[in-house]
């Protein structure tokens, strides 16, 4: 299905019923990234997929120039849909859309959940981003989709599904990134970032998640962030790369899936770190 919005006609999808939950994709990411999370998510939720702007089959009416603008979207996808409010999950590239959007139109926002994301970049993410931005521009499309592969799959998961992950990239190779539109998305990536413009603090409540071997945004910033949102929870994902959805499914969809039917209070609290195997007693 298609909205249209202000800046662009917006492809997305409805599964399930329930309270509404955004999943906003990564880095020249679509919706299908969410493709299996979503089936198991929309047995409790009312689960909205999109594909951001310029990337996918969504189809730019103005190119983005910032942060904002993919928030903006979300947003009026959601008036399009007559949804007040909504609990709102991103991973990587999509966590800090997400992040934004919570910051900067927290009347929107019911639950926040950021997967493999940061919403600061220090010297290192900077030249990880740099490290991309060259790679997307010099090397042959299957060089780059490696290139980011390695990056974000933990070692020992690589090493146990090597088939698996070349039936992945040979499935990605008949779909060409879409270059315009990633250049964009880093773009718009690196001037919000040089500009300072997180806009205000997250008041949502919040569950972080990251996987401990991810070395495209390293665990240590995701920490650093839920240190930052104040009575925020902290999951680290022991052994898992940067996509903890492809690793990990079951612990963290179990996890998110608790956090968003019950939430904890969130009242005189440090963001915690939860070790999935005590989850429970958390």
């Amino acid at each position: 299905m298609f909205a249209e919005l202000t800046d662009v006609r917006c492809y997305y999808e409805l599964l399930g019923s329930g309270d509404p939950l955004v999943l906003v994709p990564g880095l020249g990411s679509t919706s299908a990234l969410w493709r299996a999370a979503a089936t198991e998510l929309a047995n409790s939720f009312c689960v909205i997929l999109l594909d951001n702007r310029g990337v996918g089959q969504s189809i730019p009416k103005r190119p983005p120039k910032t942060m904002e603008d993919f928030s903006v979207d979300i947003v009026e996808l959601l008036d399009h849909l007559q949804i007040a409010r909504a609990h709102v999950m991103g991973l990587s590239l999509g966590g800090m859309i997400a992040y934004h959007v919570a910051a900067a139109h927290p009347s929107r926002v019911d639950r926040l959940v950021l997967v493999s994301c940061t919403h600061r970049f220090s010297p290192y993410l900077r030249e990880m981003a740099r490290l991309l931005g060259h790679g997307l521009r010099y090397f042959p499309p299957d060089v780059f989709r490696r290139t980011v592969e390695l990056l974000g799959t933990a070692p020992e998961f690589l090493d146990a599904n090597v088939e698996d992950i070349e039936r992945k990239l040979a499935t990605a190779r008949e779909n060409p990134i879409p270059r315009s539109g990633v250049a964009k998305q880093l773009w718009a990536l690196a001037r919000h970032d040089r500009e300072g413009e997180w806009g205000h603090p997250v008041a949502a409540p919040t569950l972080v998640i990251a996987g401990e071997q991810d070395h495209l945004i390293p665990a240590c910033y995701a920490r650093r962030m839920a240190q930052q949102i104040r009575g925020s929870e902290f999951m680290i994902v022991p052994g898992c790369g940067h996509n903890p959805f492809e690793e990990q499914p079951d612990l963290v969809l179990a996890r998110i899936t608790e956090f968003l039917r019950h939430p904890r209070r969130h009242v005189n609290r440090r963001s915690q770190d939860t070790q999935p195997v005590m989850d429970a007693a958390l």
